[in-house]
């Protein structure tokens, strides 16, 4: 016999056994003495009204329920225990109002001078209170799968903790609550207000009704209309300042969760945003963050209100007949039953609708943001059928939802009709009995309709609360996500010489852990070094221009700027020194002065002056708003080169000690290009440049070539040093791609076809052999490796 099986028979054992005890001792004190023959004389004269034998065959339910763990773990299916919460949930549910049912029989034919046992009295408490320990032992001990049967991987180490993640997100969700307090105790103080004037119509309405059936006196009904009056008069001015109070809790509320969000999202690594699209996590900023906000907010509101009418609907039914109100309290477990039942589906469903939006909102984002890609391919329809498609989804899973939601509120009417039916007939035996008052009928009629709409309406709230968790868990997964990458470097050398070097890395996206990109790389940049990166696409360029930036972390070795790791620096610090223009640079929808000053503080003259060094500065100023000028989303005002100079100003205008271009001139044209590469190298100072390339002119100037291959340096040296090696990797290619560049000059016509692997760029002869590496080098791979 296994560990498992072992403990959990002997927890029913102990349980179970405990359970028995208890109950043979509360039936031996049937008539209040410790007697065999109180529990013997129930089977043989068994009546409902008089005997409780039937409280002691609920325990043998409950002991079967402690020993089914046991059976399950024998049976070798531990991985069913959680999906038998939600039926031992209603089953100690029921077993719970078989206690009031019990207490009203016990009572139906008592004197009203005469009492429950002690033995009745404890039987009765100890069926409720054996009820509730099944659940929480279910809860907190069985339904957890062993140790032994968990696999230990970061995916499955919390399995054991997620039947609890509804409740913690529930939970969390109202600390957003907590924040906004001042606003809060604002509304709840109204509402209180409200509530309590709200739980005193029911018995003056009754009174009203009373006072003209029984007394037709004006004066008795003109009192019970003025007291309705002025309590209807507290009530609505309550329910204004609660109302206002609330709604703009509701919009702090939503701030605070956009913000938590959107604070969560821009510290992630670029690794994350490789592994989702922009669509999707906008649509969590945008509709889940409302949903959470309203749903939450607004149903905390309704929660708390309900609860006070509620409480004292329940106090004034009491006092109106005890035994009345047991009848309401026996049938409300049941509709928690089916609240418990639809809200765990309704959360699943919410889930699946969230992501079917996000979906949806991806398409739409993606399509909007490249609308030129999508006329100039006359594709208008099929994206348009693509987004409806995604509509279709969302619709159908929201059709489920609706279909839920019928069969709940089907459920919850039919008993709140039974409850208002069993009422009024037992009210009015009591009051053919004449254990109860005629007049007080109608009064306890109306608390229990007010009753019911209460219960009803914390039923949706807990429906609109799974709502919440529906779409919060994506949330609240994005805020709490720790990134790969952490920022806790505090290293700020006064001066940063620009000493780069690359030290065996290795090195693989995380998206495609198993295809290597750099393998076992090496090289060094030496301050006030130009360095030039040449190689077919994909070889691993632009993958240490990222492992410098620290987008990423190589897989193995290190990358060190001065001696350091490039991880020990402070975040901060070292991205001002490190500056970067990217092949296809962003900019964002500013002004041109804020976007050369974005990250950094600095003078207008000094905007200016970077934008000259950039050749970006003539064409700024024939603009109407000169530096005001807004550039567009992405830059869509301005030509593919005017928004790489104002890219190459913003870099420039950091004065970085280490300069990154990346196709940092490929949109120029020829004069510009010149003009810009002119500047830049003048202008540097003895910084460290790394640059890509694949046009000749930019790579030839560089003090430094590094040639990389499939992820290694396959060769260091200078362009001269490099060509003068006519069997190296260079050398062949530089002569390839010239020879491909002189080949259109044998065809006079102006339409001749160029040769697939050229690219003419106009100019001189030394322009057009500017297109190195790129083409060729990507097809003739073959060559290149066999050398």
């Amino acid at each position: 016999m296994s560990s498992a099986v072992a403990s959990r028979l002997s927890w029913g054992l102990i349980l179970s056994t405990l359970d028995f005890l208890a109950c043979l001792l509360f039936a031996f004190l049937h008539d209040g003495t410790f007697s065999v023959n109180n529990f013997t004389s129930q089977f043989t004269n068994f009546s409902f009204f008089t005997c409780t034998i039937d409280l002691f065959l609920l325990q043998f339910i409950r002991s079967a329920l402690w020993f089914v763990p046991a059976i399950i773990h024998i049976i070798n299916k531990p991985d069913t225990l959680s999906s038998w919460k939600e039926p031992i949930f209603c089953a100690s549910l029921l077993i719970c109002a078989a206690s009031p049912t019990k207490l009203l029989l016990l009572t139906e034919r008592l004197k009203p001078d005469e009492f429950l046992t002690f033995g009745d009295t404890a039987f009765l408490i100890w069926n409720f209170l054996a009820a509730i320990i099944l659940d929480s032992s279910w809860n907190r001990y069985f339904s957890r799968t062993p140790s032994s049967y968990i696999i230990l991987d970061e995916d499955n180490e919390d399995l054991e903790h997620r039947p609890k993640e509804t409740f913690e997100l529930i939970f969390r969700l109202l600390q957003y609550c907590k924040r906004e307090w001042l606003w809060h105790i604002s509304g709840f103080s109204w509402l209180f207000i409200y509530s309590v004037t709200r739980i005193f119509v029911p018995y003056y309405t009754g009174q009203v009704i009373a006072t003209v059936v029984a007394t037709k006196s004006y004066p008795a009904l003109s009192n019970a209309v003025y007291i309705m009056t002025f309590i209807s008069l507290v009530s609505a001015v309550a329910a204004g300042f609660r109302g206002g109070s609330f709604e703009y809790a509701y919009a702090r509320i939503q701030r605070s969760i956009r913000y938590d969000l959107f604070s969560g999202l821009v510290r992630q690594d670029v690794a994350f945003y490789d592994a989702h699209k922009t669509g999707e996590i906008t649509s969590r900023l945008a509709a889940d963050c409302q949903t959470m906000s309203d749903t939450v907010a607004l149903n905390v509101n309704v929660f708390l209100r309900n609860c006070v009418m509620l409480l004292g609907s329940m106090i004034f039914m009491m006092k109106l007949s005890w035994r009345l109100s047991l009848v309401t309290f026996i049938l409300v477990p049941i509709i928690f039953v089916a609240s418990k039942i639809f809200g765990t589906y309704y959360d699943l469903l919410s889930e699946r609708t969230q992501d079917a939006v996000a979906e949806s909102n991806d398409v739409a984002e993606e399509v909007l943001s490249t609308m030129r890609t999508v006329r100039s391919f006359a594709c208008e329809k099929v994206e348009a059928d693509r987004f409806y498609d995604k509509l279709t989804v969302t619709l159908n899973v929201t059709r489920t939802k609706a279909i839920a939601y019928v069969g709940f509120l089907w459920v919850s009417e039919l008993f709140q009709s039974f409850i208002i039916v069993a009422v009024l007939w037992y009210g009015g035996h009591l009051v053919l009995t004449g254990k109860m008052k005629a007049d007080l009928l109608v009064s306890f009629l109306l608390y229990q309709m007010q009753l019911g709409d209460n219960l009803r309406q914390m039923g949706e709230v807990w429906t609109g609360l799974m709502q919440s968790v529906g779409a919060s868990r994506k949330v609240f997964e994005y805020i709490d996500r720790e990134p790969q990458i952490q920022h806790h470097g505090e290293y700020q050398p006064e001066n940063v010489v620009g000493k780069i070097e690359f030290r065996n890395v290795h090195f693989s996206y995380p998206t495609r852990s198993d295809q290597p990109i750099l393998r076992d790389l090496s090289f060094t940049v030496e301050p006030g070094e130009t360095v030039a990166l040449v190689g077919p696409s994909g070889s691993g360029k632009s993958s240490c221009i990222a492992l410098l930036e620290n987008f990423y972390l190589p897989n193995a070795g290190q990358v060190l700027v001065d001696g350091v790791p490039l991880e020990e620096y402070e975040h901060h610090y070292i991205h001002k020194k490190i500056a970067l223009v990217g092949q296809e640079p962003v900019l964002f929808a500013r002004s041109v002065m804020e976007n050369v000053r974005y990250g950094v503080d600095v003078q207008d003259t000094e905007v200016i002056k970077s934008c000259e060094m950039a050749n970006a500065h003539g064409f700024i100023m024939q603009t109407t708003l000169k530096y005001e000028t807004n550039v567009g989303e992405k830059g869509t005002q301005m030509s593919g080169g005017q928004k790489q100079r104002i890219a190459i100003a913003r870099a420039l205008v950091r004065e970085p000690a280490i300069l990154l271009l990346d196709e940092a001139t490929s949109a120029l044209d020829t004069e510009s290009e010149h003009v810009v590469q002119e500047a830049i190298y003048k202008n540097l100072g003895g910084k460290s440049v790394i640059l890509i390339a694949h046009r000749l002119s930019t790579v030839e100037k560089a003090d430094k070539i590094v040639v990389i291959s499939k992820g290694k340096v396959e060769q260091i040296g200078s362009h001269e040093q490099l060509l003068a090696d006519k069997e190296g990797t260079y050398a062949k290619l530089v002569q390839r791609q010239m020879m491909g560049e002189q080949k259109p000059k044998k065809n006079n016509g102006a339409n001749s076809k160029r040769p697939a692997n050229s690219i003419n760029v106009g100019g001189t002869s030394q322009g057009n052999a500017m297109s190195l590496l790129s083409t060729s080098f990507s097809q003739s791979a073959s060559s290149v490796t066999s050398h």
